[in-house]
Formats: C-alpha cells, structure tokens, sequence
C-alpha cells in the first residue's frame, strides 16, 4: 500500500481506542529508538511522528501488505501532511533491515517488505 495511503489509516487507527494496536505500536517506537531508527532527543515534540510510523508499520502488518515508496519528494509528504523526516526513516529501517526492498536498492524506494525480525515484534 502506498505509504501516503497507509498513513493515513494508521491515523484514523491511533483515534480508535484500540489498546492493541497502541500496545504494538509504542513496542515499535521503542524498537525504532533503541536502534537508532528516530532520534530520541526531542522525543516529546516529535513522538506523535515517530508513533504515527510504527502506526503505519503495524497497520502493514495488519493488513498483510507492504509499504510501497512511490516518491521521496518532500512536497508530497508536506501535501499529505507527513514530516519530511519519514523518507530518512523509512532509509534508517531499511539500513537497520527492518524493511526489506523488493528491487534490492539500499535506501526506501519501492515496495519494501517487513523483516521476519520485524513481524516477531507484532506477536
């Protein structure tokens, strides 16, 4: 699923009082900061974008789906309403071989899969 698209399903699930999904995704934050994934400092200001990813990861889980980076423009995360940070975070997950690319490219382009590591984390 397009990432923009995903995006905003997550969002519509972070309103939903599901207590298993928030459960999933703060265990995803918590994984992406302790590899380094989203920084940690400033984690107060930033820490809605940071959940608003595991959210999307989770949702991809959910879904059985993969997380498809069509674009790296940084207008269209803007237009989407998204940080401009999630392209370089989107590349430290895939450096961190927590997606897999599809086309073997090094960095977020294309349909990235979840890491079986990953998919260990949602049980």
């Amino acid at each position: 699923m397009r990432f923009i698209e995903l995006a905003e399903t997550a969002k519509a699930r972070l309103l939903d009082d599901d207590n298993q999904f928030h459960d999933k995704s703060e265990r995803i934050v918590g994984l992406m900061r302790s590899f380094g994934i989203v920084p940690t400092r400033r984690a107060s200001l930033w820490g809605h974008h940071h959940k608003l990813l595991a959210a999307m990861l989770v949702t991809a889980a959910d879904e059985d789906t993969t997380v498809d980076i069509s674009t790296r423009r940084k207008g269209n995360l803007t237009e989407a309403g998204l940080t401009t940070s999630m392209i370089k975070w989107f590349d430290n997950l895939v450096d961190k071989q927590m997606l897999i690319p599809r086309n073997g490219a090094n960095k977020a382009l294309g349909s990235l899969l979840l890491s079986e590591g990953l998919m260990e984390k949602l049980k």
